[in-house]
């Protein structure tokens, strides 16, 4: 809970535009937690910061890639969204397989979710 609390100030900073980018790795360890909370608001420091550092946004592909193919539809959604979110030409080659798996996915989420990023994508 104590890191829910810090991680909700970092985004509260960072709504406010105070520049928290020198956070992105360690927000890049916090990803690897199980709380759907926390990987929400991981994924969206992620999606803001990624066009300023996009060397590290592409650190953070093999994770957001390996939350595609999760147990639950709303991590496999919410990495996918944040995957497609990212919008860096380099990333569309990261992007592309994840997507064609979602959209066969059994979750209904998760087939809205590949078809909305192949928009983001195009």
């Amino acid at each position: 809970i104590r890191r829910r609390e810090i991680i909700k100030k970092v985004i509260a900073y960072m709504t406010l535009g105070i520049d928290v980018s020198r956070l992105f790795t360690e927000m890049m360890l916090v990803i690897e937690t199980r709380d759907l909370v926390i990987k929400k608001m991981v994924y969206l420091f992620l999606c803001n910061y990624a066009t300023a550092n996009p060397e590290l946004a592409q650190m953070c592909t093999n994770t957001l890639t390996k939350d595609c193919a999760n147990e639950d539809p709303m991590v496999r959604g919410l990495a996918l969204r944040s995957l497609c979110s990212l919008r860096l030409p380099q990333m569309v080659e990261y992007v592309c397989e994840p997507v064609r798996r979602s959209l066969v996915d059994s979750h209904a989420y998760v087939r809205k979710t590949a078809v909305m990023g192949i928009l983001k994508i195009y």
